[in-house]
Order: structure tokens, then C-alpha cells, then sequence
């Protein structure tokens, strides 16, 4: 409990600092002047203890000092988010992590890679659901760290299929296994995106997320990628669906819903295979209801797929009716 305990205060740290990656990686303005933290409304430093993760922001009651003005609860959220991961992740490794009175270093670097892996999942989601982007920095540092990742804890690409067809020692399977998930994300996602188009007669996936998902399948390998895309479209599916019914606007960012797959493949994939390949094959099979909820799911889908295309079918028709007004203009 003392090393989650530290893991969580780390997590508060780094969160802290990756609400400075959201806040200014998206205006490329991260490196600008080495400039520390200032007061988004009144551009003042802040001081250190106006800075500190959780409690400053808490103490000032969410307002900022130097003007008294709102500061957005998302810095808390990501900060508390980013303690919690940390929190479980140690958690996790906790058990074969000790061994006596000695650390094992091989768990150790696991586990800095998972904390590395999350708050780069974190960072990206929030500024995806922000600005509608997934930026270039953070999937092509997270290419080389998985590659890395790969080569220092190759125990982590550990089973799998291409463990039980490929004879390789552990750090050859680990870099093929990570090569093999950065080019089947990447290329399934890009099959996605092209088939949207055709579907949707207009873009349906950015490039952006392709590449997110070959930085974070270089961590979770080719079964991790399945497994995090089959989560990835049907809560985005269910999630999105809602979404469209209440704000009419059919477009939402994926990478929030890519990075809980990738938890998923990550973390929970035996669990997942296991669940698809027997448990739930073996329920519908035997449940007098297997069938009809399997119809069930292919109507509905089947009906959001119809609701989504209108939608977007009609909003076209509409902005090609009526065309953003000039500069200078006033809209109608």
C-alpha cells in the first residue's frame, strides 16, 4: 500500500504535468520561451504554491489568484484520473514486483513503461475531445518508446498467438509481435476509415487516430489491436449513437474510445478472449435468449448506421444550402 500509495502522489505530478501537455501541445507552444505555468486568462506566472497538483486548485476553490477567474475543472480531473491509473497499475506489478528485500528491475521498468503508456493515453483522449485532434508528437514518441518497451520488457509481449507459432527468443518475439501490432493498427484503422468513406461518402476517420493506433499497438502487439477495436466500436458505437440522438452532430472524437480498448488489450486481454471465445459463444448457444439478442444487436446496428447516414446526409444539405457567411458578415 506504500507503493501505491507513492504511485498515486506520482500519478497527482504527472498529471499536473500533462494538463500542461493538453493545454499547449495543440498550439505547438510547449517549448515556447521555456515559459513555466501561467494563468490562462491573465497570462501571470503562477507561483509554486498556487501549482501544487489537487491542493492549489482546491485551496483557491477552482479560481485563480492573480484574477479571481474560473479555472477549468478538467486540470483536477486529469490530475485525479492520472493518481488513480497509477494507483491500480502499481497495484498490479505490486505482487511480483518485491522480492524480499530486493526490487525486481525487469517488473520496475514494466511498470514506468505502463505509467508512461496510460498518461499518454490520458493526454491524447483529452485533447482529442478538446480540439478534435490526436497529435503527431505523441504517436511518434510512443512508436520509439514501444519499440523500446519492447526490446527492455519483452516479457510483456509474452503469450498470445505468435508466441505459440513463432520460434524466437523473448526479444525477438517482442519486437515482431510489437512490429506486427504498430502495422495492424495502423493498417485495420486506415481499412476502417476507407470504408467509412464509402459508407458515409465523406471522411470518416483521421489520419491522426491511424497513427494512434500504431504508437499505442507497438505496446499491446497484434491481439491487444484486435481486441482493442472490437471494444473501441462498440462502446463508440453506443456512446456515439447517444450522442447523435441528442446533439444531431454525427461526428465525435474516437480517441477517447481507442484508448479504453487499448486499456482493454493492455490489461484485460486474456479476460476479453476468453469471455468472446468461450464464455459468451457457449451462453449463446445454450440461452433460450442467445439468438434474439444477437438479432436484436444486428438490427440496432444496423438502424444506427441508417440514423447516422441521414443525419449527416441532411447536415451537408443544409450547410451546402445555407454557406457559412463572409467575413464581416453577421449569420442569419
Amino acid at each position: 500500500m506504500v507503493f501505491g500509495a507513492a504511485s498515486f502522489v506520482l500519478g497527482l505530478i504527472v498529471g499536473s504535468f500533462l494538463n500542461v501537455v493538453i493545454h499547449r501541445v495543440p498550439y505547438g507552444t510547449f517549448f515556447s520561451a521555456g515559459r513555466r505555468s501561467h494563468c490562462p486568462h491573465c497570462d501571470v506566472a503562477i507561483a509554486w504554491y498556487d501549482n501544487l497538483p489537487l491542493i492549489s486548485w482546491l485551496v483557491l476553490c477552482g479560481k485563480g489568484r492573480c484574477c479571481g477567474q474560473k479555472i477549468s475543472a478538467r486540470y483536477p480531473a486529469v490530475e485525479v484520473l492520472t493518481g488513480i491509473a497509477f494507483f491500480l497499475i502499481a497495484l498490479r506489478h505490486e505482487s511480483s514486483l518485491f522480492s524480499g528485500a530486493s526490487i525486481d528491475s525487469t517488473r520496475a521498468a514494466w511498470s514506468l513503461f505502463d505509467f508512461w503508456l496510460v498518461g499518454s493515453l490520458i493526454a491524447a483522449s483529452a485533447i482529442d475531445i478538446q480540439h478534435r485532434i490526436l497529435p503527431d508528437v505523441i504517436n511518434f514518441i510512443g512508436i520509439g518508446v514501444g519499440f523500446v518497451a519492447a526490446l527492455v520488457v519483452p516479457e510483456a509481449h509474452a503469450g498470445g498467438w505468435l508466441a505459440s507459432t513463432a520460434e524466437l527468443q523473448p526479444s525477438g518475439l517482442a519486437l515482431l509481435n510489437a512490429s506486427l501490432g504498430c502495422v495492424l493498427g495502423a493498417g485495420s484503422l486506415y481499412l476502417v476509415g476507407v470504408l467509412g468513406k464509402v459508407v458515409y461518402r465523406t471522411e470518416a476517420m483521421g489520419l491522426g487516430d491511424v497513427k494512434f493506433m500504431a504508437f499505442t499497438g507497438a505496446f499491446i502487439g497484434p491481439d491487444g489491436v484486435l481486441t482493442a477495436l472490437l471494444v473501441a466500436c462498440v462502446v463508440g458505437a453506443v456512446v456515439g449513437l447517444i450522442s447523435t440522438i441528442r446533439t444531431g452532430d454525427p461526428l465525435i472524437p474516437f480517441g477517447p474510445f481507442l484508448a479504453i480498448g487499448v486499456l482493454v488489450g493492455r490489461f484485460w486481454r486474456d479476460d476479453m478472449g476468453r469471455i468472446l471465445t468461450e464464455e459468451w459463444p457457449r451462453w449463446v448457444q445454450g440461452s433460450r435468449w442467445g439468438l434474439p439478442v444477437m438479432g436484436g444487436m444486428s438490427l440496432l446496428s444496423l438502424g444506427a448506421l441508417f440514423l447516422l447516414r441521414r443525419r449527416r446526409r441532411r447536415r451537408d444539405h443544409d450547410e451546402s444550402n445555407f454557406p457559412p457567411a463572409a467575413d464581416g458578415q453577421a449569420d442569419s
